[in-house]
């Protein structure tokens, strides 16, 4: 009596479970593809700090994709009931040739009006977070995440000046780290058509040699035909604005990255 006691029990809990489990998988891998908008404000100065450099757009002024498909990646683990750790990448590579319409100090060349650039950016961001599930529920759940980002960029300029073959090039890396707080909230509309939402932001602080804020943000809706399948859409986020004070490197920069994205889950 008391084992079929407990398969009944057993049994009646096992659609709570199916959805519990839907909405907060121990593992998942995602994978998708984002139509991304840029806006990519930068101003590099001389290495002898006795002067600023031009506070240049990438791509109003140097003729850099304004929008460009861009994979992203994300890992979630659950190693227990109410904690996850995640980690996400995404990678943008571009680049543009214009001819500029005033001059342009960058980092320790002039690029002089009419002087034809050959501009190439690359961007490659990382994030690690933790989400405390403070509620967690089969049908939504509501979380506290802490977490870091970094930011690996190369800006590089060539140009050739006008009435001559002569070509000046100038380069500039860093790596930026952000730190990050926020919320996060799922729900479990149906069986099958879940939501997530996310929001997290740094307040303007110093962090080493780099001072500014961030903001990040990222809403889903997501379909799951089977308990282990996803597809869904959703919308990312995220602006940096940081100004850079390295021994080797000094300037600001503003970065707004935006835009819909389609992409599949896997999840156990």
């Amino acid at each position: 009596m008391a084992r079929l006691t407990a398969l009944l029990a057993f049994t009646l809990t096992l659609p709570l479970l199916a959805q519990d489990s839907s909405l907060f998988p121990r593992f998942s891998v995602t994978g998708g593809t984002s139509m991304a908008d840029f806006r990519t404000d930068v101003r590099i100065d001389p290495d002898e700090l006795s002067t600023e450099g031009t506070l240049v757009s990438f791509e109003r002024d140097l003729g850099l994709e304004a929008s460009k498909s861009l994979p992203r990646f994300t890992v979630q683990w659950r190693p227990f009931v109410r904690h996850e750790l995640a980690a996400s990448h995404f990678s943008a590579k571009r680049g543009g040739v214009q001819q500029i319409d005033r001059e342009i100090t960058f980092r320790d060349e002039v690029y002089p009006v009419q002087a034809l650039v050959t501009t190439n950016f690359d961007l490659d961001y990382w994030s690690a977070t933790y989400t405390y599930w403070a509620r967690r529920s089969d049908r939504d759940g509501f979380g506290i995440t802490l977490g870091a980002a970094t930011l690996s960029m190369n800006a590089s300029i060539t140009a050739e000046r006008p009435g001559t073959s002569v070509t000046v090039s100038e380069e500039a890396d860093t790596d930026v780290p952000v730190a990050l707080g926020g919320i996060q909230g799922r729900f479990a509309f149906t069986r099958t058509i879940l939501g997530e939402a996310s929001i997290a932001a740094l307040p303007r602080v110093t962090i080493e040699d780099y001072t500014g804020s961030a903001v990040t943000a990222l809403a889903r809706l997501e379909y799951r035909p089977v308990r282990w399948l996803g597809i869904g859409a959703a919308y990312n986020y995220f602006r940096l604005d940081v100004d850079v004070a390295q021994v080797d490197l000094s300037g600001t920069l503003k970065m707004t990255v935006r835009g819909p994205e389609g992409y599949v889950r896997l999840a156990f």
